[in-house]
Formats: structure tokens, C-alpha cells, sequence
């Protein structure tokens, strides 16, 4: 019971406060000088592992890379061929490859210390 009351209290306070949060990141990064369209994907790449949470049950996933992975294993390849119908070809496979291989690089940084 405990873990539905922390998911609906986070789940409000991300709807409620996520557009004023990205619109005062979007003006800090702006008047910084920094890049905004950087900003902005790392939000939509958050919103999207969140996905991977809901759907999968895998948080460190995002929804496209996950449900690659899934198809590989003979599962959701319907699910697969409509995200790649929106996002472009093999917008699954890319999502994944990129992923896994940012994950062995920041494995290998860890492993270095």
C-alpha cells in the first residue's frame, strides 16, 4: 500500500511541476549560453526510461530499446514495428545498440576506479 501512495505522490508532482522545472531549464540554459536541444533530449530520454518502467519493469531501459530486446526474445514485435513506424526504421535496434553501448562505457569508468 505504501509503494501506491509513493507512486501517486510522485507521479502528481512530476505532472504538476515538469513543465514549469524544463521552462526554467530551458531559460537557465539559454541565458547560459549552454545547449538547449541537449537538455531537452535528456528530458525526453528521462520521460522515456520512465516508460521502460511502467511497461517493463525495467527502469534503465527506454521503451523503444526494451521492447527491441523483447522482440529478439519473440515478444512484442508488433509493439516494435509501431514504434519503428513513428520514429523511423530500426528506431528500436538504434535505441538499443546506443544504450547497451553507453552502458559498457560508463561500466568501464567504474571498473577503472
Amino acid at each position: 500500500m505504501r509503494e501506491l501512495f509513493l507512486f501517486i505522490v510522485a507521479y502528481l508532482l512530476v505532472t504538476l511541476l515538469t513543465p514549469f522545472v524544463v521552462l526554467w531549464g530551458v531559460y537557465i540554459r539559454f541565458i547560459n549560453g549552454s545547449n538547449v536541444k541537449d537538455y531537452l533530449l535528456d528530458c525526453a530520454v528521462g520521460f522515456d526510461q520512465a516508460g521502460g518502467s511502467v511497461i517493463y519493469q525495467q527502469p534503465n531501459f527506454t521503451i523503444s530499446s526494451y521492447t527491441y530486446f523483447m522482440c529478439k526474445n519473440g515478444k512484442y514485435c508488433w509493439f516494435m514495428k509501431f514504434i519503428d513506424l513513428l520514429f523511423g526504421k530500426e528506431h528500436c535496434k538504434n535505441s538499443y545498440i546506443d544504450e547497451v553501448k553507453e552502458d559498457r562505457e560508463d561500466l568501464n569508468c567504474v571498473a577503472r576506479y
